[in-house]
């Protein structure tokens, strides 16, 4: 079942799809030529940026555009009766697991929980052992189950799995404490499970708070993931679990020994377990819980740095890629979602490199000798930047902005999983996580920002080359704008 609605990016969209291989040539004959050379050492590391970024750039138009060349009839056809759960008796457990979170965000959550249309049983799981949940699930006659404090191990996952050690249901939903499932969400999803070889369906994530600058740019920027990445993998058994608003078949969890017990990123691995075991997952695009997005940096980067320490501990410990229990395409599209995370090379380096011209006058191509190669940048990156603005139909500052400051979550996260140190989980809206001075977390885009206007005076002082000189002070200028945007807005959350 793929859900893309190929008519809204069947024309200028698609025309980018297609031509998007092109552009990635013309520009890559150029750049990969070493006799356009400059500095040699700028240049080893711009082809290291450039692998990672048309790598990560290639991966999504092959994805969708694949999904979108294949046949209907090749696609995979699920059961989907909604009379079916009528059939028979199914029993469903709601899993709510919650840590420290605002209460009055758990309350909307909880309360929506137990009013979902369908007989099921709620459990809360309070790893942080709340009076007030604890009261409120006395009011609303839903279970409460606190683990022992000499049982908190795993985070998340260890919660989860307390919580399926008190349940008994066949099915069970997980919903993080910031997303409030809508009535109708069970009777929208256990249908598929009528297919007993579905032991996951997966819903989009979906945000309320996007009137403010972090959570606008946070949300657009999953809503090619959630649009066309996830339908387009759910062509090739490839769709995976995002941490909230599933269900799984409680049986297939049982014989992969539970949730997988991690500190972070139990979803995908879960996911790849049910996959290496022969079970389908679902991904059903429909919205049919509401979440709240982070909405300050220190949040947002806890947020980013858990999912990046997922990527790369899956590409550096568990790369699907070689797993012998997945079919190529499994392979290939597990392989393409662990790219995503390397991305923070290619952001930092294309930050630095402007500068570094600039303050020294050298550059990673021969750009005094050889003029052409803006003509071999331009289609690649009006590609690049104009592919997404045609899939979404717009492009927020926000997005832009928050994307290109992602960098510093996601190389902490590379280099914590490269020295295998150990992941101290906190929920992404927790009250009592640990959080480090806001200028030790924004040190990076700081400084960047200072040396960019440091080098557009030097660079100006005496210029070797004033086409290049200007086109290079306008970049550094564009990065510190984004930056300088993320800064203010995220630095004025943290205070409000």
């Amino acid at each position: 079942m793929s859900s893309i609605n190929t008519t809204r990016i069947h024309n200028t969209a698609l025309l980018f799809i297609l031509i998007a291989p092109f552009t990635i040539f013309y520009y890559a004959i150029y750049v990969f030529n070493p006799i356009n050379a400059g500095n040699i050492y700028l240049y080893a590391i711009q082809v290291f940026a450039d692998i990672i970024a048309i790598s990560i750039v290639s991966s999504l138009w092959i994805t969708i555009l694949l999904d979108l060349i294949q046949p209907e009839y090749h696609k995979r056809k699920l059961k989907h009766d909604p009379n079916w759960i009528y059939t028979k008796f199914l029993t469903v457990d709601i899993y709510i697991p919650i840590a420290h979170e605002n209460f009055k965000i758990v309350e909307k959550t909880i309360t929506s929980a137990s009013q979902l249309e369908y007989p099921h049983t709620v459990y809360v799981l309070d790893d942080g052992d709340s009076e007030e949940v604890r009261k409120l699930c006395k009011d609303l006659n839903i279970i409460y189950l606190k683990r022992p404090r000499e049982g908190k191990k795993y985070a998340k996952s260890g919660n989860l799995n307390f919580g399926l050690s008190h349940g008994k249901g066949e099915y069970f939903a997980v919903f993080d404490a910031d997303h409030v499932p809508k009535k109708q969400f069970i009777k929208q999803l256990l249908p598929f499970f009528e297919n007993e070889n579905v032991a996951l369906v997966q819903t989009p994530q979906h945000y309320s708070n996007t009137d403010k600058f972090i959570p606008a740019g946070t949300a657009q920027s999953q809503e090619i993931f959630y649009q066309y990445v996830q339908p387009a993998k759910n062509s090739y058994n490839a769709s995976f679990c995002c941490g909230t608003n599933m269900m799984y078949k409680r049986s297939a969890i049982d014989e992969i020994g539970g949730i997988a017990f991690l500190d972070h990123s139990e979803d995908i691995w879960t996911t790849i377990l049910l996959h290496e075991k022969g079970y389908e997952s679902l991904f059903y695009n429909k919205v049919l819980a509401v979440g709240h997005a982070p909405e300050t940096i220190s949040s947002f980067f806890r947020q980013q740095n858990r999912w990046a320490q997922g990527g790369f501990s899956l590409f550096f410990h568990h790369n699907p890629l070689f797993s012998k229990n997945f079919t190529f395409d499994q392979r290939l599209q597990y392989f393409f979602s662990n790219l995503h995370y390397f991305s923070a090379f290619s952001i930092l380096i294309y930050l630095i490199l402007p500068i570094i011209y600039l303050l020294f006058g050298i550059h990673p191509m021969d750009v005094l000798h050889n003029k052409s190669w803006l003509l071999h940048y331009i289609p690649y990156f009006l590609t690049v930047f104009l592919l997404p603005l045609f899939l979404l139909r717009k492009f927020k500052l926000a997005t832009i902005s928050v994307s290109i400051a992602s960098f510093a979550p996601y190389l902490t996260a590379f280099f914590s999983t490269i020295l295998q140190q150990n992941y101290k989980w906190s929920a992404t809206g927790s009250r009592k996580s640990t959080v480090s001075p806001i200028m030790m977390i924004v040190f990076p885009h700081v400084f960047i920002v200072i040396i960019s206007f440091l080098a557009i005076i030097i660079g100006w002082y005496n210029p070797t080359d004033l086409t290049t000189t200007a086109v290079t002070s306008f970049w550094v200028l564009v990065n510190a704008y984004l930056l300088i945007v993320f800064l203010a807005k995220g630095i004025a959350g943290e205070k409000s």
